[in-house]
């Protein structure tokens, strides 16, 4: 530690000396570096950083078996895994749902959740201000509301005194008692387009309701970690007690189906579907270090011809072989110090571009951030680089000849045949680890391509869309909300520059649908199995303005109205499911299983993919608006407008929202967005992942290139005087060419070769991102190292070039 002061010295002098080299090196550890610490800081906040619940480990979230699907839960449910079970401490419930805040200011259209009494105990989580009204309470006082930070901050200022303030949600007064801490988030809001901004607590009730009437998720807290399946053996067990009692049925297998919950850990439910994407990019950010590492590592070895008579002067003055490597790892890791602080804003960059992508389904990318653990990481990363790096080639070059060195008629014999090994295993290296990456990407590209190919069932381009949601106090019976959309459609389809308008109660690819039990006319009604189809409510105009495309009968019309013979429009899964090999036009079914009006299918529409691009067609039915109380007794109240435009659609907004104050001036109107928006926004997380992971493959065979233009043109410079006394006694031009260019090659297909074995066995992880095309794509695996190879081979061509040219009786003399 004595000399470290005077080996940082001598470090810097000879950096400062050699600028082209430091540039290099510094702008190529900043690209392997900055890339790690960006990666390291999105790892960290979404998978890491622990969730804002006290002891999540305990927590859980109530869920399916099917991860994709959104289990709800009845009151009933929810009470009875409370009652009935050992292991948990607490379970609670909570419904999503729009609201409208009205009055004071332009009215807001936020996402909201209707919960049980005991959702912030059971979840652990107290106000930051103010407070959550306990159960006792809320039958007395049950109009109370706690509302989010950003919430508070946005509308209200963040004025302290909003606690005991009556504020106007859905046309209801409610009182606030709360704001919760600013990193509250619900288990199901992190993965959310729209996260839940208040939080509207029921008062505990002893009517419960129906077994049947799920709409809650729920959520438990249990006595000791979630860690096994066992907590999940008993909701299972609670579960089949409820279909020995009668209260809810089992599969005609006798199964539970369904009902076989499990209990998630709330930390794989928020991160679950995270893990494997990050993980990939982990590794690909590993493989571009690895290959900046090596490229480093070449330039210093090439650095040899240069450092041999410095290193032998210090040898011959008594420097041991210890000092010389210990002086050489100096000036590498003063090297990759500068590195990693260049890095730092290479990161940043990458930060920026991460979060703009921000996809929808990587939860927590607002705790990103450049902090001093990530500061930390980044400089423990340099030092390691550092060391990398610099050891091969320490131990090379300090393998002093010094006789040989220092005699002035003797030609340097530093690194010999080992040090030029070590150069060529380097590129090879390089070369297989850009193979990997490039084929990662390729199938990740080919995979996206697929999936843009997926036929959605409607046409987005040209497509507006705006949510609306009526208060229940402004229009409390179903006709006012009826009257309403009706009122709204048909001024917006009267826009000028509006091809066809009309609403829908779930928009394809926005959120999950939800389905309905049905009975079928002329088929026995058997409980157990359950028939339904995802239910849509829609308005005039709704199936042109989306571009649905109709395979026979017709479309719902304005004459689909109340009064008139009910009709539906189902898809073809639908027909196929439950009328196969039968017309299912002019056929009847019934929504629910008590004494409602048979709806007459009019009409059947290819299948739509709702939930989410890849998922498998469901079976759906699209019922009027208009005539939907008669069957649910009740019209949906928040709608989104669908609006078919000439032209740019956003131009339209301002239309839009004139046209719906003109039907009522205290209606907000929010999600104001383009149907490509949506869909894009479906598929943000592989696009997310193929361009990050495509841009850190391109970097990667940026650096193989100059890794391999580096050895090669070493190459020629120590066979300049072979090369020229070929050409002096005739050698050809392109011989010589071609004796240049079969070095790159060798190596070059050594690499891919390597590459290609390493990619068939990595490449197996990715089966859960590559959609529509297998991990062994023989398409990929052609094109990815044929590029890449053709890109090292210009790589090889200038040396080639050169060495072709060099003057024989310069050489010579």
């Amino acid at each position: 530690m004595a000399r470290l002061p005077l080996d940082l010295h001598q470090s810097l002098s000879r950096l400062h000396r050699d600028k082209a080299f430091t540039l290099v090196t510094v702008l190529t550890l900043a690209l392997g570096i900055g890339a790690n610490t960006a990666a390291f800081s999105v790892l960290r906040a979404v998978l890491l950083e622990p969730l804002p619940y006290p002891d999540p480990a305990r927590l859980a979230v109530i869920w399916g078996p099917d991860r994709a699907e959104t289990t709800w839960l009845s009151l009933q449910e929810v009470a009875a895994y409370g009652r009935e079970s050992r292991a948990l401490t607490g379970v609670a419930g909570y419904r999503e749902m729009d609201a409208t805040l009205t009055g004071g200011q332009e009215p807001e259209r936020i996402r909201a959740a209707a919960t049980t009494a005991t959702l912030f105990e059971t979840l652990g989580v107290a106000p930051a201000i103010g407070r959550w009204v306990p159960s006792a309470e809320l039958a007395s006082a049950p109009d109370v509301i706690v509302l989010g930070h950003g919430l508070w901050q946005r509308r209200f200022g963040g004025n302290p005194a909003v606690i005991g303030l009556t504020i106007q949600v859905n046309g209801a007064p409610r009182t606030v008692t709360g704001v919760m801490p600013p990193d509250f988030r619900l288990p199901t809001d992190y993965g959310a387009q729209r996260p839940t901004e208040a939080w509207l607590p029921e008062p505990p009730t002893p009517d419960l309701g129906a077994w049947g009437n799920r709409s809650y998720i729920g959520v438990a807290r249990a006595s000791t970690a979630v860690k096994d399946d066992l907590l999940s053996r008993e909701l299972a067990s609670i579960a089949q007690g409820w279909v020995n009692a009668g209260y809810v049925q089992a599969r005609p297998d006798g199964s539970l189906g369904a009902l076989a919950r499990s209990a998630v850990p709330v930390t794989t439910f928020v991160t679950g579907q995270a893990e494997q994407p990050l993980a990939v990019l982990l590794a690909a950010v590993a493989l571009v270090l690895l290959i900046a590492c090596a490229n480093v590592a070449n330039l210093q070895l090439a650095r040899a011809a240069v450092r041999e008579r410095e290193l032998s002067v210090r040898a011959a003055l008594g420097a041991s072989r210890a000092r010389i490597i210990r002086q050489l790892l100096t000036e590498s890791v003063v090297v990759a110090l500068a590195g990693g602080v260049a890095g730092l804003a290479v990161a940043w960059a990458g930060l920026q571009v991460v979060v703009a992508m921000r996809p929808a389904d990587l939860p927590r990318l607002d705790n990103v951030s450049l902090d001093g653990g990530v500061l930390a990481v980044t400089a423990l990363l340099a030092v390691l680089t550092g060391l990398a790096f610099g050891l091969v080639p320490a131990l090379q070059l300090s393998k002093t000849d010094v006789a040989g060195v220092l005699n002035d008629g003797s030609r340097g014999a530093t690194l010999g045949r080992s040090g030029r090994v070590t150069r060529r295993a380097l590129v090879v290296l390089q070369v297989a680890s850009s193979v990997v990456l490039a084929l990662a990407a390729g199938l990740l590209i080919r995979s996206l391509v697929e999936m843009q190919r997926i036929d959605l069932g409607f046409e987005p381009h040209g497509v507006l869309t705006a949510d609306l949601q009526v208060p229940a106090t402004d229009y409390p019976r179903p006709e006012d909300i009826v009257r309403f959309y009706r009122d709204v459609g048909e001024r917006v389809a009267a826009l000028p520059g509006v091809r066809a308008a009309g609403a829908v109660r779930v928009l394809p690819l926005s959120r999950s649908i939800g389905d309905w039990s049905i009975r079928i006319e002329g088929q026995p009604y058997v409980a157990a199995e359950n028939p339904n189809a995802d239910y849509q409510a829609v308005t005039p105009g709704y199936f042109e303005a989306m571009g649905l495309r109709l395979a026979r009968g017709r479309f719902l019309t304005a004459r689909d109205r109340e009064g008139t013979l009910p009709v539906a429009v189902i898809n073809e899964t639908m027909a196929e499911r439950y009328w196969p090999g039968e017309d299912a036009i002019g056929r009847q079914f019934m929504m629910g299983t008590d004494d409602k009006p048979w709806l007459t299918i009019v009409g059947i529409v290819r299948a739509v993919r709702h939930n989410a691009v890849i998922e498998e067609p469901r079976a759906e039915m699209y019922v009027a608006h208009a005539q939907l109380p008669e069957h649910i007794r009740s019209a949906p109240r928040g709608m989104t407008l669908t609006i078919r435009t000439e032209g740019d659609p956003l131009a339209l907004v301002p239309a839009v929202r004139d046209a719906v104050h003109a039907v009522d001036a205290n209606l907000p109107v929010s999600g104001l967005r383009t149907m490509e928006a949506v869909t894009a926004q479906a598929l943000s997380q592989p696009r997310f992942i193929t361009w990050l992971l495509l841009a850190f493959a391109a970097a990667a065979m940026v650096l193989a290139a100059v890794g391999l233009y580096g050895t090669i043109s070493l190459l020629v410079s120590e066979r300049t005087r072979e090369l020229g006394i070929r050409l002096a006694l005739g050698a050809g031009r392109r011989a010589v060419m071609r004796l240049v260019l079969s070095e790159g090659v060798r190596l070059t297909a050594v690499g891919v070769g390597l590459g290609l074995a390493g990619a068939a066995a990595l490449t197996r992880t990715l089966g859960s991102l590559v959609y529509g095309i297998g991990v062994l794509d023989p398409v990929t695996f052609l094109l990815a190292p044929a590029a890449l190879a053709a890109v090292a081979l210009l790589a090889c061509l200038l040396p080639a070039v050169r060495a072709a040219t060099i003057p024989p009786a310069v050489t010579l003399k």
